[in-house]
């Protein structure tokens, strides 16, 4: 798929490319001073800047791409590896791991911030996806997350749900509340409408316990991803 270099004001755009002029850093003011959980070729995972719970990641690629249903082949393959080795790691620190992304268009609706990121969540992952249907919205099985080009290609928006045993996208053409996803996890988590809105409320809180609980996690993630796969 080809990298749109355009990021239409997408804030993790500013943010890579530079932390002193990001959202995050006037909002934090240094306490901590990033949010960076690991760094590895080509991807960046942070601490969402409000987590809806501690434990609440980003993985974005350092690319701009509208979706990971945008990404090249190269790109999904790193991506895969990423959520591979981190799995383990994430669900022994939170419990449960579920993948939650609104893929964007080139056209609205599309996702507040237009630079893919993937949403990782202590929640259940089939329960969302219940969640979702019972909004309406019409799902489609996929074997992985690489089903998602279907999307990029049609230029299509989508919202994505995983948790390493299923794949669902469902098709998000049709508008029903501005970040969507977070008020589903909100109502998981029981809370009271519009907390799980980002620009409502800021959990400072959450996101310096969420780093105190990851921390370490570079080593251990480039050490797993440069291990080589088991055998037998």
């Amino acid at each position: 798929m080809t990298v749109t270099s355009v990021c239409n004001g997408a804030e993790l755009c500013d943010e890579l490319r530079s932390s002193e002029v990001s959202t995050f850093a006037t909002t934090y003011q240094g306490d901590p001073p990033s949010r960076q959980i690991a760094s590895v070729p080509g991807f960046r995972l942070i601490a969402d800047m409000s987590p809806l719970t501690v434990g609440h990641l980003l993985l974005l690629p350092e690319d701009h791409y509208l979706s990971f249903g945008h990404l090249d082949d190269v790109q999904s393959d790193h991506a895969h590896a990423i959520v591979r080795v981190l799995r383990p790691i994430y669900v022994a620190t939170f419990g449960q791991m579920a993948v939650l992304e609104h893929g964007s268009s080139s056209e609205l609706p599309s996702a507040c911030i237009t630079h893919a990121h993937w949403h990782f969540l202590p929640v259940d992952g089939a329960r969302a996806a219940h969640l979702m249907a019972c909004d309406g919205l019409a799902g489609i099985e996929l074997s992985d997350f690489t089903g998602l080009r279907r999307f990029a290609t049609a230029d299509r928006p989508y919202y994505y749900c995983g948790d390493g045993s299923m794949h669902i996208a469902f098709d998000a053409e049709r508008r029903i509340r501005s970040q969507y996803l977070r008020s589903v996890v909100g109502a998981m988590l029981g809370m009271a409408d519009p907390e799980w809105d980002w620009s409502v409320v800021i959990r400072k809180n959450l996101l310096r316990a969420t780093m105190i609980a990851t921390q370490g996690w570079q080593a251990r993630i480039v050490s797993s991803l440069s291990a080589p796969p088991l055998q037998g």
